[in-house]
Parts: C-alpha cells; structure tokens; sequence
C-alpha cells in the first residue's frame, strides 16, 4: 500500500506540477512538500485540503481510503472542489505578483467584467445578471 507521501506525489504528477510549482500556487513555504512526500512530516488539514482541490484528487484516496485517485467534491453537494485550471497556472501568478496593487485590482475587476459578460452570453437575462453585481 502507498504512504500517504507516495500518494500526494502520484496526485501531483498527474496534474504535472513540480514541486517548485506547487510551492509558488499554494501557501507550502520552504521544503515542506518534499518533507510532506518523503514521509519526514504531514501537512496540516488546512493544507491537505489545499493540495486535494488543487490536485484534484479525492480525500479518500489521499488519506488511504481508495486506490482510484478520482475527483475532489463536495460530499453533500457533488460539486467539484477542484481549483480551476488557471489557478494552478504558476505563470498566471507570476504575473499576477508582479503587478502593482493598483494594476491587480483592474485585473481583477477585469476578471470580474468578464465573468458577467461569460454569463450574458450564456443565456442569462442582462437585468438578472445585473441585479447579481
């Protein structure tokens, strides 16, 4: 059976994250990932969490439950805990803390704008969609 460090590696080199990258998305400091791998530590649940969604993973498999890795969800809802595909991007970040305070407030207002826009084109009423902001 896999330890529990075996299993956090499999989940994120299917994700095809480098340590170095999980890093930088999460708030993993220093080394901790690789001692959480090798066995040598275990993460707080905060952090277990934080690697499932960003893994995609199910809590069953990392914690021993189940041999097929599967998908983050909620268990009432079914719905996915998966971060979404950008933010595991450790380019988006980059860039993002690049930015000034002021330029990632546009951007994220930008986002924002987009997001609504996404949302009138899918069919929503523009007076609902509206209303929500």
């Amino acid at each position: 059976m896999l330890s529990f460090g075996e299993r956090l590696k499999r989940a994120r080199e299917r994700k095809g994250l480098t340590q170095a990258q999980v890093m930088k998305i999460t708030s993993i400091t220093d080394k901790s990932l690789s001692r959480y791998e090798n066995g040598a530590s275990a993460p707080d649940p905060d952090t277990i969490l934080e690697l499932i969604r960003l893994y995609d993973v199910s809590a069953d498999y990392i914690m021993g439950l189940s041999l097929q890795m599967g998908h983050a969800s909620d268990p009432a809802s079914g719905t996915s805990l998966a971060a979404p595909a950008i933010a595991s991007d450790p380019d988006i970040h980059e860039k993002l803390e690049g930015l000034s305070d002021d330029a990632r407030k546009k951007a994220e207002e930008y986002i924002e704008m987009l997001k609504t826009l996404d949302e009138v084109k899918s069919g929503e009423n523009f007076l609902d969609v509206k209303k929500k902001a």
